[in-house]
């Protein structure tokens, strides 16, 4: 039963900054949230209680403790799940029709509570690095029937007219067993070198990035999906809301838990996240299947137990409640595969014990007649048992096969949009969302789960997706993911839609010097063997019909994305929108940057390694991936990676090795 009020936003994954002039002690808010810190909260009905906030622990520094904050207003927000946003901010305020209907019950109302800081000296809020201000973040607590707390909810910062600075992180792979891993194995094989460990890298990233932080030179961080491995520790298909991997990674950002003993003390910047096909995903898998990302072999691998967490009549029930879908539905790998066609009618059909006795004795009774009307002499029973034997040999190593895989390949990529529940309620509650700093704007975008089961888990089978190619789905390891849908049971709006609404909005703002950044998982741009850049040339055009733009991305719409990215829309020549900068992107844990150009045609170049400030604006959109912060990939042995960005007051970009 959950309590009410529910603070929904700001939160750990999608905080709201404020900023303070530099020069006066006077308190100057951001205009992008009102003048004040804006709070979405779902309740049963409009009862509050005392807001306040508390210094974040990440931050090492105590400040005056607690405080006050002043309820100034509040605005019922209407509970119509399929509006349009016609501001930046207003993505804020739509609530997914999965939070609304499902997660929540339908049943509450919305509120926007605008908030205020009381008169304090600037010096008292923000902590100092060298006697030099920096940003301090905040927890955001409300003390009513129960005592609720936003870790990392609102961050005060000094100026907010030097540009932004900000790292594009993504594929964290966090999971309380990746602590574990190394142990286990240890303790049976004897020390192993160079185990990979996800959160380790993580721990890491964190602590280069407060070192930035304290010198002035980060902002943000956008964290672009994949933030866990996988959700539950066990096969369980409801989420353990006292044990997941959810709270693993709000322990490792913030310095939760018994994350100070590993020297973490939590990030000290503010981190706004996306979700990726991981995310979705409920159950974990067999290492062995990823062993290289961990840095160890196979026969290492093989001596981590991945299914730990339950006990052996947990696991039998799990498979053969899979097993038996199979046989009664279908795999839910794909509805319109013929293999896995075949594969059903073979189960059911060896299911029943008729099939598995009257069929080979009809045969072989009829083989037998044909060729000598004694049907019932003896040696009529010889090539009847034989049959007998070879189907049950058949049908044995059939579910054997079948067994193995339901454990090795089906329950660990079995995708609910419940797996994200925790998340919504702790971390971020939305799919979609936009927000800006100064002359900056973000718009960040779920990519949904993997197309390999998404065809099943979207509308029971019936959505129409691209071609998928078994090279990237299953062999190369980077699937394609279920984006771009229209209006659906998740979403409120489709997201072409909400995006053009999102650009419009920005495009009617008439800001100078603005800049548009999209954060996504799956990359919508995606080729599985990189050309060479011959030395006389800084890039190469990827000639449509000769190479695969589409391994392992985005599988669908992405046309309408891209004329978007353009400032144009697909078959509507009076549309005129902003140009997007950048589209940041992950999911195939390697760097790679592309372009495009007006008539759609894509370009593969190092734009950011050649400091081409001059040519940035004639050339964008980009399409970048970064690789990934956990795993290990080829070409990329030394995790974590992340991107850095620098736009300064001018509105000019510096990224790569071009940031100062």
């Amino acid at each position: 039963m959950r309590s009410f009020p529910l603070i929904l936003s700001p939160s750990l994954g999608c905080p709201q900054i404020i900023s303070f002039n530099d020069d006066s002690r006077s308190r100057e808010i951001n205009k992008s949230y009102d003048d004040h810190i804006s709070v979405i909260v779902a309740t049963t009905d409009a009862m509050f209680g005392k807001w306040s906030l508390i210094p974040s622990l990440s931050n090492q520094y105590e400040g005056i403790g607690q405080i006050p904050l002043i309820q100034k207003e509040v605005h019922e927000i209407p509970q119509d799940t399929g509006p349009l946003p016609c501001s930046v901010n207003e993505t804020r305020e739509i609530m997914s029709r999965e939070l609304f209907l499902n997660l929540l019950g339908g049943r509450v109302q919305f509120y926007k509570i605008g908030l205020s800081l009381p008169e304090f000296d600037k010096s008292i809020l923000l902590r100092r690095v060298n006697g030099v201000f920096r940003s301090t973040l905040y927890d955001l607590c409300l003390e009513g029937t129960i005592l609720q707390k936003k870790p990392h909810a609102v961050c005060i910062k000094g100026s907010k007219d030097n540009g932004i600075r900000f790292i594009h992180l993504t594929d964290l792979h966090l999971a309380r067993r990746n602590d574990l891993i190394e142990g286990e194995i240890a303790t049976t094989t004897g020390q192993i070198k160079g185990f990979n460990n996800f959160n380790e890298k993580m721990r890491r990233f964190i602590k280069e990035a407060n070192g930035i932080a304290d010198k002035g030179e980060l902002d943000i961080v956008l964290i672009g999906g994949d933030l866990v491995d996988f959700v539950n520790h066990g096969v369980s298909d409801e989420v353990n809301e006292a044990d997941n991997n959810w709270q693993v990674f709000i322990e490792i950002v913030t310095g939760g838990g018994y994350e100070p003993q590993r020297g973490n003390s939590g990030i000290r910047v503010p981190i706004f996240t996306s979700t990726g096909n991981h995310d979705w995903r409920l159950h974990p898998y067999d290492i062995v299947n990823a062993s290289s990302t961990f840095g160890i072999n196979k026969d290492q691998a093989g001596h981590f137990d991945f299914e730990y967490y339950d006990t052996v009549e947990r696991l039998d029930a799990k498979r053969n409640e899979v097993y038996g879908n199979i046989v009664k539905k279908g795999s839910p790998i794909s509805k319109e595969n013929s293999l896995h066609t075949i594969i059903k009618w073979l189960l059911s059909y060896s299911e029943t014990w008729q099939a598995k006795l009257l069929i080979p004795a009809i045969s072989t009774f009829l083989s037998a007649f044909i060729k000598d009307t004694q049907v019932l002499a003896m040696w009529h029973f010889i090539p009847l048992s034989i049959a007998i034997l070879l189907h049950s040999i058949i049908n044995s190593l059939l579910g054997k096969w079948v067994r193995y895989m339901v454990t090795h390949a089906i329950i660990p990529i079995e995708a609910n949009v419940q797996a994200l529940y925790y998340y919504f309620l702790h971390i971020n509650p939305y799919f979609n969302y936009a927000f800006s700093s100064g002359s900056n704007y973000f718009i960040i975008m779920d990519t949904g789960p993997d197309c390999l089961i998404g065809q099943y888990l979207w509308d029971n089978g019936n959505k129409k997706m691209g071609r998928i190619t078994i090279k990237d789905n299953i062999l190369g390891g980077s699937p394609d993911s279920m984006a771009f849908y229209p209006e659906n049971e998740y979403y409120s709006c489709g997201q072409i839609l909400w995006l053009e609404r999102v650009l419009k909005a920005i495009h009617e703002a008439r800001i100078p010097h603005c800049r548009i950044f999209i954060c996504l998982h799956a990359p919508p741009i995606n080729i599985g063997n990189l050309p060479e850049i011959p030395n006389s040339k800084e890039e190469v055009i990827l000639k449509k019909g000769q190479i695969n733009t589409r391994h392992g991305s985005i599988n669908h719409f992405l046309s309408q994305f891209f004329h978007l990215c353009l400032g144009k829309k697909e078959n509507d020549s009076r549309y005129s929108g902003p140009k997007v900068d950048i589209v940041f992107s992950g999911h195939a844990h390697q760097n790679i940057e592309f372009r495009i150009d007006q008539d759609l045609n894509i370009y593969n170049g190092n734009y950011s390694k050649k400091n081409r400030n001059g040519n940035f604006d004639s050339e964008r959109p980009f399409v970048v991936q970064t690789a990934a912060c956990g795993p290990l990939n080829v070409g990329f042995p030394d995790p974590p990676y992340f991107r850095k960005v620098y736009v300064d007051k001018n509105g000019i970009v510096h990224w790569g090795e071009g940031v100062p």
